[in-house]
C-alpha cells in the first residue's frame, strides 16, 4: 500500500513537470512568435516610413523653381521655398515632412579658417576650448600639408589616437565626411534630441530624427564659397525674408518619412543643383537615407 501511494506521488510530481515543460515552452513560442510579429510590423512601417520619405523628395524637385507669386488666387504660402520652412504632404498612409534650405546660406567646411569654425561649434553647443580643439583637428583633416596646427592634428596624432587612418588632407566630399575627425560624435554633428518639441520651432512636426537647427549638420556644408556665418533670424521672421530659387545654387533637401502606423520614421538627405533649363530641372549631388 506504501509503494503504491510512492508511485502515485512520483507520477503526480512527474505529471506537474511535464506541465510545468509544457507552458514553459509554450511561453517560450509564444514570446518568440510575438517578437517576430514586432518584427515585421517594425520592417513594414520602415518600409512606408521610407517610401513616404522618397515621395516628400519627388514632390520637393517638382516644385524647384516655384515663383514667390503663384497667381491665380493662391496664397504665398503654398509656394515652395529654399528658405528652411517646413511642408508637410499627405498620403493614405502617412506624410512627408519636407525642408529645403540653401547651401549657400552655410559656412563651408571646406574653406572657411579655423577661428570661423570655432564660432560655428560655439554657435553648436560646445564649450570654447573643446571648439577650438575641434576646429583645429578640422582645419588639419582638410588642409593639403601636413603641418599641425596647435590644437590640430596629423598623421602622428591619428595614429595615436588609435585611428586606422590619416587625414584626407584634402576637401570634404559628403559634409557626414566630418564623423572621420577623431572627436566628431553623430550626436554632436546631428544634435539628435537637444531640442525638446516645446521649444522646437518645428512644433507638433518635430520628430527626433530631425537634426538640430543648431546642430553643425545644419550650420555647415561643402559646397559654395561662403567662409562666413550669416546671422539666424528668429524662425517668426523667417515669412519676411526672401530667399527663392537661383540658377545654378544649390540646395538641401530633407524628407521626414512618417507611417499613420506608428515609428520608426525616416529620413532622406538630399543635395541637388538647380539647373532650371532642360527636361530635368535639377542634378542630384548626393543623397543618403539617415
Amino acid at each position: 500500500m506504501i509503494l503504491i501511494r510512492r508511485q502515485d506521488g512520483v507520477i503526480v510530481i512527474a505529471v506537474l513537470w511535464i506541465c510545468a515543460l509544457t507552458m514553459w515552452f509554450a511561453l517560450q513560442i509564444g514570446a518568440e512568435s510575438r517578437l517576430q510579429g514586432e518584427e515585421q510590423v517594425h520592417v513594414h512601417r520602415r518600409s512606408q516610413a521610407l517610401y513616404l520619405a522618397i515621395g516628400g523628395c519627388y514632390e520637393a524637385l517638382a516644385r524647384m523653381g516655384e515663383p514667390l507669386d503663384l497667381g491665380l488666387g493662391r496664397k504665398a504660402q503654398e509656394s515652395w521655398q529654399p528658405n528652411g520652412k517646413p511642408h508637410l504632404v499627405e498620403y493614405d498612409t502617412g506624410h512627408a515632412l519636407v525642408i529645403i534650405e540653401s547651401e549657400g546660406r552655410k559656412v563651408n567646411v571646406n574653406l572657411t579658417p579655423p577661428e570661423q569654425l570655432r564660432l560655428v561649434f560655439e554657435r553648436a553647443g560646445m564649450a570654447e576650448a573643446e571648439a577650438e580643439h575641434l576646429a583645429d583637428l578640422v582645419a588639419d583633416f582638410v588642409d593639403a600639408d601636413d603641418f599641425q596646427r596647435l590644437h590640430g592634428g596629423e598623421k602622428d596624432y591619428y595614429e595615436n589616437q588609435g585611428v586606422p587612418y590619416p587625414p584626407f588632407n584634402g576637401p570634404l566630399l559628403s559634409l557626414d565626411q566630418m564623423l572621420l575627425i577623431p572627436g566628431m560624435t553623430p550626436q554632436l554633428f546631428y544634435g539628435y534630441q537637444s531640442e525638446p518639441p516645446e521649444v522646437n520651432p518645428y512644433g507638433e512636426l518635430w520628430d527626433s530624427a530631425l537634426p538640430s537647427i543648431h546642430s553643425l549638420f545644419s550650420l555647415l556644408t561643402v559646397h559654395g564659397k561662403n567662409q562666413l556665418m550669416l546671422e539666424e533670424d528668429p524662425w517668426d521672421e523667417m515669412e519676411e525674408k526672401i530667399i527663392t530659387w537661383e540658377k545654378g545654387g544649390v540646395y538641401r533637401i530633407l524628407s521626414l518619412g512618417r507611417s499613420f502606423g506608428g515609428p520608426p520614421s525616416v529620413l532622406m538627405w538630399l543635395v541637388v543643383r538647380y539647373v532650371a533649363d532642360g527636361e530635368q530641372p535639377y542634378e542630384v549631388l548626393y543623397r543618403k537615407i539617415l
